[in-house]
């Protein structure tokens, strides 16, 4: 089975802003930070759409049962027009039509029509926190000026929801389309802060994500153990390797994450027997973390479990650790 990467940014505007900050390796390993490798493609929102869509046009009815809603449901999909009616439904919405922008920019191949898209979103919906969050990623300068105007991105749709908002949403944040635009700001900061070093602020970000929705539909663990073990929070690292069981005996950064997470709590043994099993997972993710091959430069749009791609990804993800934990490539090295 494939699995599609994540984020949402387009590739071209995102790889030529990263090149222009010219962030440099660090000395002693062969490991690009993740955000230094070239991003893939935008993916298609058409699910979202969908969903939003049906919500519109449900929004206001009272149904006496789930028999009922299902057939108001399939008598809103049976013509297949199902987007032109929402379309309809809400020409008027200057918030709706503002996102449905945002959403054409997200998938746009061109950045200068999606900067275009965004402007226009922007004038019907200055709140519209995607167009927000794309104009700051699209328009070139420097990384700190980037890092400042994606906190107000965020802070602003902090302050549009509201403290009772959060409380009582706290824990389904993906599960709401409304919040959806948000949790994609958090991550993009996330990233941001990542790319600038700044690893501690990087991790408060994405531990603040994983409260608002501890399932994770947008896979920041991933980053999040890299970080722990780049900042050498071997317990706090053990700790969210946990909270997802089972992912380690076929998640390729979480079973190479385990035997960073060992060999940082000099327990030799245990490190040695991870990894035993992490490549059994996957085992071309070993080439990369120990600096025998480079990565490349654009990460594979989708992946399949254990083989190359899924490795690249992996590596990508645990990155930040092997930039700052040289020896670990050097102990790895010397198990092959």
């Amino acid at each position: 089975m494939s699995k599609k990467r994540k984020d949402p940014s387009l590739a071209k505007a995102r790889r030529d802003r990263i090149r222009s900050e010219k962030h440099v390796r660090r000395s002693g390993s062969s490991i690009q930070p993740a955000s230094e490798i070239e991003p893939p493609r935008g993916h298609s929102f058409a699910a979202e759409r969908t969903m939003r869509e049906v919500l519109a046009l449900t929004e206001g009815h009272d149904f006496d049962s789930i028999e009922d809603l299902n057939a108001k449901l399939a008598d809103l999909t049976r013509s297949g027009r199902l987007s032109e009616k929402a379309q309809a439904w809400k020409q008027d919405d200057p918030k709706w039509r503002a996102q449905e922008l945002a959403y054409e920019a997200m998938e746009a191949d061109d950045p200068f029509d999606a900067l275009r898209l965004v402007d226009e979103a922007q004038k019907l919906d200055p709140d519209c926190t995607d167009a927000q969050r794309l104009m700051v990623a699209l328009l070139p300068m420097e990384l700190d000026n980037r890092i400042q105007l994606m906190r107000e991105v965020v802070g602003k749709a902090e302050r549009n929801f509201g403290e009772r908002f959060f409380e009582e949403n706290k824990g389904h944040f993906w599960g709401l389309l409304s919040t959806r635009p948000y949790m994609r700001a958090m991550q993009e900061l996330g990233e941001l802060l990542t790319v600038a070093d700044k690893l501690e602020d990087a991790i408060a970000v994405y531990e603040r994500m994983l409260e608002l929705n501890p399932n994770d539909n947008q896979g920041v663990r991933y980053a999040l153990v890299g970080l722990y073990l780049a900042t050498k929070q071997g317990q706090a690292s053990s700790d969210l390797l946990s909270r997802y069981p089972h992912e380690e005996d076929y998640t390729a950064v979480f079973a190479w994450g385990r035997v960073i997470e060992h060999w940082l709590a000099s327990r030799v043994a245990d490190a040695q027997s991870a990894l035993l099993r992490a490549r059994n997972v996957n085992p071309f993710v070993e080439r990369y973390l120990a600096g025998t091959r480079k990565p490349p430069r654009r990460l594979p749009s989708s992946y399949r479990p254990g083989d190359e791609s899924e490795a690249q990804v992996a590596a990508a993800e645990l990155s930040p650790a092997c930039v700052r934990l040289p020896e670990f490539a050097a102990w790895l090295r010397k198990q092959q």
